[in-house]
């Protein structure tokens, strides 16, 4: 599988596996507007602070968003998740489902963005070939 062979490449695999806590997780409702500004689609998202000890005893804590299709979405305070941190930087984690999270935004923000460059191109062109 392809996230396999990023992990191996990134180094992930090597990381060292833990236990994170989830110490807060706040859900957001945001409202997606049609270009009248009336409210179409009502969209969820979860903002989560986790926190872990690392192999000296230290403990870390960071952030993270994710959407409601995301099987992150669903953990709630004092839940467990698996991680891992880097042993070098003990700060920095990586969890594969918060990876392929980011990866699905990335594809939909880049997909959205060629969108948009494609529609004003074509408008563009349009709107000059019309003039001659």
């Amino acid at each position: 599988m392809l996230i396999e062979r990023r992990e191996r490449w990134r180094g992930y695999d090597s990381w060292i596996q833990t236990e994170a806590r989830i110490e807060s997780s706040d859900v957001t409702e945001n409202d997606i507007k049609n270009q009248y500004g009336q409210t179409i689609v009502k969209d969820y998202s979860a903002g989560d602070r986790i926190t872990w000890v690392d192999a000296e005893g230290q403990k870390h804590e960071s952030k993270f968003s994710v959407d409601e299709e995301s099987p992150l979405y669903q953990y709630v305070d004092g839940e467990t998740l698996t991680i891992r941190y880097d042993p070098n930087r003990p700060n920095r984690f990586y969890q594969r489902d918060l990876m392929r999270s980011q990866i699905k935004i990335a594809i939909w923000s880049t997909v959205i963005a060629l969108g948009s460059i494609a529609g004003i191109a074509a408008f563009l062109w349009f709107d000059l070939t019309r003039k001659n």
